[in-house]
């Protein structure tokens, strides 16, 4: 926990994105303040430590990347073992979310998500049921921006993105491909600048691989867009390493 001296032309918004913790976290740790909108020069803000992340998170998240994979394989058991795993660990990590004033809505959309990965499952429906274990991923993504992380969540943003043109275009949905293409480049432009000079082949690479995927997508080439978003999800663990050496 820090202390922060508000300065001319600041507002919690401003304050919580140069510190990168959550507005509700910051309005909470600051229950002096009797309106959000109205801070002063000169007042003292407290700076709220986020808590680690729960461990039940990682467990979420690994077994519904697995998941995607059991669905191509069709091994239908092993998809429904891991739905336990994950919806047991959804009822364990609930409260550790409320503790850190996680979005309702992240909450529900992730519980949705589960729910709907059943049905789907249950139907042997397997790439809609890919699309929600996905999904999954992506909240979760949601749920660490009120954890202390090592990694960016923007990260696994970036993974999630990969996975789900991945998917798009196994159904022939080239439209959604590009939309999904479109809000990856969106993650990964505002996530660069955070990479120095050391970095720089890195960023680079990153690049040319966007580049091949966005033309291998307008070209509707389905190999070529395969091995293009399969490169940009490396990619983005090698980021990730990056930013975890860095941060640790």
């Amino acid at each position: 926990m820090q202390q922060y001296v508000v300065r001319p032309n600041d507002t919690l918004f401003i304050i919580a994105r140069e510190f990168n913790v959550p507005l509700a976290q910051l309005i909470s740790a600051n229950p002096h303040i009797t309106n959000p909108n109205a801070i002063r020069p000169g007042q003292t803000i407290i700076i709220p430590d986020l808590i680690p992340i729960p461990e039940q998170l990682l467990v979420m998240e690994t077994n519904a990347e697995e998941i995607i994979d059991d669905l191509y394989a069709r091994d239908l058991q092993s998809v429904r073992n891991k739905i336990e795993i994950i919806k047991r660990n959804m009822r364990d990590v609930l409260p550790q979310l409320q503790q850190a004033l996680v979005q309702e809505n992240i909450i529900n959309e992730l519980n949705h998500a589960i729910r709907i990965l059943e049905g789907y499952t249950i139907q042997e429906r397997m790439f809609p049921a890919m699309s929600q274990a996905n999904q999954i991923t992506r909240y979760i993504a949601d749920a660490l921006d009120y954890f202390k992380t090592l990694i960016p969540s923007d990260i696994r943003r970036l993974s999630y993105l990969a996975r789900q043109i991945i998917i798009n275009i196994e159904q022939n949905d080239w439209g959604e491909a590009k939309n999904n293409y479109n809000r990856a480049l969106t993650v990964w432009n505002r996530n660069k600048s955070q990479l120095n000079e050391t970095n720089a082949e890195d960023v680079d690479y990153m690049e040319r691989v966007f580049e091949n995927l966005d033309i291998s997508i307008e070209r509707q080439e389905y190999s070529g867009t395969i091995r293009n978003a399969i490169l940009m999800a490396d990619a983005a663990d090698a980021l990730g390493s990056i930013f975890f050496e860095r941060n640790r």
